[in-house]
């Protein structure tokens, strides 16, 4: 199940919901997800100069006691921080009847990356200066896939992951429904010119954990997709040789990750 809206005036959560549960038997509760994009800086509590210009880097916590490692290792070195800001909860997820498996805590870090990481960026790879842009996009990207390799990889321990990471967008994603994830995060008043909501009804590959739920990121985009992909593994191959591996055991990842590719890489 799926809806996308855009707006020329900001649009509240609370409008995803209706069409949310009229599809809920297009989802089996397995994945649930939302996509919002021209956000309201006052809702993060950040000037809207922060909002237009940083990074959102949104990390999904299942374990909360690694949030300061994950800090040290993967935001403090690479960025400086402009704002943090916790996206906040119902009390008890168990009020909600279908959420069988607790969602993880959102932290979002409105971040700029470091001169001297994107100069040693640079030097490594022999980038010219007015390459800026695209040489703290890739630093961001490559950062994002490391932590998610450290803290989630899909068979291994899940313990963090990266929900989005670009400009003026916000992803969260659980084990759920999708209007659960507007209900669970209290989005009903989070104002956007764009959403994306999502179910998931997954027919193939493992279908429990939150990596796995829609919608899934490259650089600045998001992407939902209702169907499999025949040609799964031989997309897996293209960005393999690339060094691009998808890490979430789902076939639309591939999809978005070759887009941003094609787009970011290629031009």
């Amino acid at each position: 199940g799926v809806i996308g809206m855009a707006a020329s005036v900001p649009v509240s959560g609370q409008h995803l919901l209706q069409a949310l549960q009229q599809m809920r038997n297009r989802g089996n509760g397995k994945g649930g997800g939302i996509a919002a994009v021209g956000l309201d800086s006052d809702f993060f509590g950040v000037s809207p100069t922060i909002l237009a210009n940083d990074y959102l880097l949104a990390v999904a916590y299942l374990d909360s006691s690694v949030r300061s490692e994950v800090e040290s290792a993967f935001v403090e070195p690479t960025f400086i921080v402009d704002g943090t800001f916790q996206i906040s909860t119902l009390q008890e997820f168990r009020s909600l009847p279908d959420l069988k498996i607790a969602p993880p805590e959102v932290w979002c870090y409105f971040v700029r990356v470091r001169p001297d990481v994107q100069a040693d960026f640079r030097c490594q790879y022999g980038i010219a200066d007015e390459h800026s842009m695209v040489v703290e996009d890739e630093i961001v990207y490559q950062n994002s896939y490391r932590l998610n390799q450290t803290f989630y990889a899909a068979t291994g321990d899940k313990r963090a992951f990266v929900l989005s990471h670009g400009k003026n967008l916000l992803v969260l994603k659980m084990v759920g429904y999708g209007d659960d994830v507007v209900r669970y995060y209290r989005l009903e008043d989070l104002y956007a010119h764009v959403w994306i909501g999502h179910h998931r009804y997954p027919t193939k590959g493992k279908v429990w954990h939150p990596g796995g739920a829609h919608p899934f990121i490259g650089m600045h985009e998001a992407l939902v997709h209702n169907g499999d992909f025949a040609n799964y593994a031989s997309i897996c191959t293209y960005l393999g040789q690339r060094n691009m591996h998808p890490l979430f055991l789902t076939d639309t990842e591939v999809a978005v990750l070759e887009f941003d590719l094609l787009h970011r890489i290629y031009g």
